[in-house]
């Protein structure tokens, strides 16, 4: 097999010679000068926070609840409808979180709109609530 005419003229080239030109730097010597940046310095300023974003965003959690809170109460495709989730996260944020967690009573009655939840019984019924009843009591 016959070498190629750039593998022939490669060869026959001689030295190469340097593309840098006389007096510049090598990428060694720009490191060296260079500051080391400090470790978890930010390379960009932070933006200034916005009047509105100050005001705490109410979760998806605490607007199910105020929804269950009102006196007409909610069906299961109205808070699917408010928070975006699928009916069976909806049903298990129900018997999880509220029931179990929380201690809250769902009471759920057959209606012409379908069936609707609400929360009975006194406001602030829950695991918090009751560990501050004692206290309540003895003052």
């Amino acid at each position: 097999m016959k070498p190629s005419n750039k593998a022939a003229k490669a060869k026959n080239a001689g030295p190469k010679k340097s593309s840098r030109e006389p007096g510049s730097k090598t990428v060694e010597q720009q490191k060296a000068e260079k500051p080391a940046p400090l470790r978890g310095a930010r390379t960009r300023s932070t933006p200034e926070p916005k009047p509105a974003a100050a005001a705490p965003r109410q979760s998806k959690q605490a607007a199910v609840i105020a929804l269950l809170r009102r006196p007409e109460g909610v069906t299961v495709a109205e808070i699917v409808g408010a928070t975006g989730w699928q009916p069976h996260t909806v049903r298990g944020l129900f018997s999880g979180t509220l029931k179990k967690k929380l201690d809250l009573a769902l009471s759920s009655t057959q209606e012409d709109r379908g069936r609707v939840y609400r929360i009975v019984g006194a406001a602030g019924t829950g695991p918090a609530a009751k560990a501050s009843e004692p206290a309540r009591a003895e003052s």
